[in-house]
């Protein structure tokens, strides 16, 4: 074999390349083979060589010969060429060598190249390998070259940073600065990153209206490698002082920038006007544009990336070119394919009509419409396309084609992210099974479950396709906790001042048991409560709970003691509908520090303590699809109590509540309408236990009123309350600075308690705001309300406050 040297070198994407001498001389009349030999260092074409080469091809084979009868036969004509060259041991590779690398490994440069030993050396192979070596951002200089059998690249590593420094940054810390940057000390100079860290620093500096930045960076040796600094010119703050477009004739420019997140600036940047200008945010606004033009029936409006002028001074104006494109019309529309529905239910479900205006998001709603029924049905795969023909005056006509595909079958269940919640607390809550035809309504049921809990900050189920007939389901969570310490203070003309703590735990150990620790205590009131529910009674949907307390309650004229508990039990009936069983049972032991004056008052039951046995029965509905903050769905009851099992006292109660949560605003922004109405009725000749009577007021009734201080008084001006009651709230919602459980509420109550009938022109009236935070010690709550037209005798306002319980 001769000697040879070959070198190719890259220096800035530079590729000089010294030619060896040649190991073979060859003559050849086909161009394909002269045109791929000439790439081959190794190899010399002259009209005079004694050898000649050959290309014959044949039923999809190429076969290389030459005149002396050495031949290779391939299904490509690379391949036959280099097998040729390999038979005359012309430009073999038998060794790859790497040098120069001090921390980068051989075996991380091997695999970025293609020429291996046994290729064949070409020069377009060995420039690819330099490229894809420099483009790994460590190297300063990538050599290659060749002598004998023998291919070696040669790098220079990029040095060590030994100190990341700014300079030129007075309105931004050094510190803050380089947290958002991608390097650190000892990393090793990287061009790639080096780019990425500047253009975070400009990204940072628009953020906070410095458009004009100017970022570059500078090195220095020194001991150990370099010091790497970032030389910043900062200019003036420049925020949007006006977004401007052209050719918007159909649409007016007020109702494009309510749109767009690219604003100009409020003052002190109240409501996210910052008025900061963002390349990523620019790019979705357009498609923001376009989506409002799509919806109102310019399908072919078009927006162009913004003209930007910068007025020293005074900021930036945006000017976005819009082309508006004609206005078109629904015309005719059609469902095709696999149809599992007579095609005029398909169609009832569509939604839209002939003649009205074409827009985007009817048509994309259509497509869901039809897909929940098909994803209900089991056909998780089916593909739904709009086909849209363009007929005569503007008019795109509508055809829904159809292709279901399989039936599709749940395959497993996997459950991630509960560390405490056991899997089956989790698996009962799901409406669907392994083995069950997919549902995309059994899922969304499912997520609901699992967030009425008030296990999981965040709930979801993804399903994960496996083949064209099955797929596995995700559900993944993440826990919250389940445990709360409530306390407040709470005052009325008849506790006075008393202090409220309670413990709870709605997962206790994992299983989902529920517990409850309470103690109300004051000077006129001492009250202490003990509550166990098990709410999937051996596994099946059955609840079970158990409670007992005890009171005492010091009056103005004496002081009552009473003890009892419950027992309670709940399944459904059909749907989301339960109906629960309760047995309460009151012991309330004789009166003690009775006023000799106020004596005449009572009954002989009520100085000697009495009895109360009662059963209530409750049909109650959910389908709110949060247990600490429901954007949607209802809760309904309606509650049937009768006293008189063994006791003393006979009574009948009647009570109904029913809410309504409505998504007024992306689902962030939330409507709550929620109403209650009781009745309570002695039998004929018994009289009721004050305590049994109601009153409102307070923070889960009609706010700005004392806890107990709305409902009929007695003589000496203390409430005793009525045998009637309604309350009326009205809510809305809203997060605040997209904090995670942060929103902040706006209400406004009114209601009464009556003697006799519910007198709907007699209400107490009060509106009012605060805030509720999801926090690691439980919902904290925080609200003042405002009484509407005040008496002499109730306060104008008043501040609630509470850690525990939301409304």
């Amino acid at each position: 074999m001769h000697h040879r040297v070959f070198i190719i070198s890259l220096f800035l994407l530079a590729l000089p390349i010294t030619i060896p001498a040649a190991d073979l001389v060859m003559k050849t009349s086909s161009e394909k083979i002269a045109e791929y030999v000439s790439d081959v260092p190794c190899v010399t074409r002259k009209s005079d060589a004694s050898i000649e080469l050959f290309l014959e091809e044949s039923g999809g084979l190429y076969r290389v010969y030459d005149s002396s009868g050495i031949t290779y036969s391939a299904s490509t004509l690379p391949e036959a060429a280099d097998g040729y060259l390999r038979l005359r041991d012309v430009c073999i590779v038998k060794e790859v060598k790497i040098s120069g690398q001090a921390r980068i490994s051989p075996e991380a440069i091997r695999f970025r190249i293609k020429t291996i030993p046994g290729s064949i050396l070409h020069r377009k192979a060995v420039r690819k390998d330099i490229e894809e070596i420099y483009s790994m951002g460590y190297f300063e200089t990538v050599d290659a070259s060749s002598e004998g059998d023998i291919l070696t690249f040669t790098v220079k590593e990029y040095p060590v940073i030994v100190t990341i420094e700014t300079q030129g940054n007075t309105k931004i810390k050094s510190d803050e600065i380089l947290k958002s940057i991608s390097m650190k000390k000892f990393d090793i100079l990287n061009t790639k990153t080096l780019k990425t860290s500047i253009d975070r620093i400009i990204a940072l500096y628009r953020e906070k209206g410095y458009y004009s930045v100017e970022v570059d960076s500078s090195t220095k040796k020194t001991e150990g490698g370099i010091a790497l600094t970032f030389n910043i010119k900062e200019h003036q703050k420049l925020y949007i002082k006006k977004v401007n477009f052209d050719g918007n004739v159909h649409m007016s420019s007020r109702k494009l920038r309510k749109v767009i997140e690219t604003k100009n600036r409020w003052w002190f940047g109240l409501m996210g006007h910052n008025g900061s200008y963002l390349e990523e945010a620019i790019d979705t606004d357009l498609l923001r544009i376009e989506q409002l033009y799509g919806d109102e029936g310019y399908i072919k409006a078009r927006a162009g990336r913004p003209i930007v002028t910068i007025k020293e001074g005074k900021g930036i104006i945006l000017t976005i070119p819009i082309e508006e494109g004609p206005l078109y019309y629904i015309g005719k529309i059609d469902v095709s394919g696999d149809l599992i529905r007579p095609k005029k239910e398909l169609m009832d479900t569509l939604d839209i009509e002939s003649g009205g205006k074409m827009g985007k998001s009817k048509i994309h709603k259509a497509v869901e419409n039809l897909r929940g029924i098909y994803m209900d049905a089991g056909y998780a795969y089916v593909q739904i396309k709009p086909d849209m023909t363009e007929a005569p005056g503007n008019t795109l006509d509508i055809t829904f084609s159809i292709k279901q595909g399989k039936p599709v079958h749940i395959d497993t269940i996997h459950i991630r992210g509960n560390t405490k919640t056991r899997d089956k607390v989790i698996r009962r809550e799901l409406e669907m099974d392994e083995g069950d035809l997919f549902s995309s309504k059994d899922i969304e049921e499912s997520k609901n479950n699992l967030n009425r809990l008030g296990y999981f900050s965040k709930v979801n189920i993804e399903p994960i396709p496996k083949d064209d007939d099955t797929m596995s389901m995700l559900v993944d969570v993440d826990e919250t906790t389940t445990g709360a310490f409530s306390f407040g203070f709470a005052y009325s003309s008849v506790d006075k001042l008393m202090g409220t703590m309670q413990l709870s735990e709605n997962n206790l150990f994992g299983y989902g048991l529920k517990t409850r620790f309470s103690v109300e205590y004051g000077a006129q009131r001492k009250s202490y409560s003990v509550d166990f529910e098990e709410p999937w009674l051996f596994d099946r949907h059955i609840s079970l709970g158990v409670g007992i307390f005890n009171l005492e309650r010091e009056y103005t004229y004496y002081t009552k003691e009473s003890r009892g508990g419950n027992i309670r039990i709940s399944y459904p009936l059909f749907e989301n509908v339960r109906h629960s069983i309760v047995y309460a049972y009151t012991d309330v032991i004789g009166l003690t520090d009775i006023d000799p004056l106020y004596m005449d008052n009572l009954t002989e039951d009520e100085i000697n303590g009495y009895i109360t046995s009662s059963i209530t029965n409750t049909l109650y509905r959910d389908t709110t699809n949060d247990y600490f903050r429901p954007t949607k769905g209802s809760d309904a009851s309606v509650s049937l109590e009768y006293a008189g099992l063994g006791g003393d006292y006979h009574y009948t109660r009647a009570t109904a509540k029913y809410a309504q949560f409505f998504p007024i605003y992306k689902n962030k922004v939330v409507l709550m309408l929620k109403f209650r109405w009781g009745t309570i009725n002695p039998a004929k000749g018994d009289k009721l236990p004050e305590d049994e009577l109601f009153t409102l007021g307070g923070l889960n009734s009609i706010r700005g009123f004392r806890y107990g201080d709305v409902g009929p008084k007695d003589s000496f001006g203390n409430t005793i309350g009525g045998r009637r009651m309604f309350i009326s709230n009205t809510e809305i919602t809203f997060p605040i600075f997209d904090l995670p459980g942060l929103f902040g509420v706006i209400f406004y109550d009114q209601g009464n308690a009556y003697d006799r009938r519910i007198d709907l022109t007699n209400l107490k009236r009060s509106y009012g705001a605060g805030i509720r935070w999801v926090t690691p010690m439980g919902p904290l709550r925080i609200e003042y309300g405002k009484v509407i037209n005040p008496e002499e005798d109730e306060a104008p306002s008043r501040w609630d406050f509470s850690i525990g319980t939301f409304f």
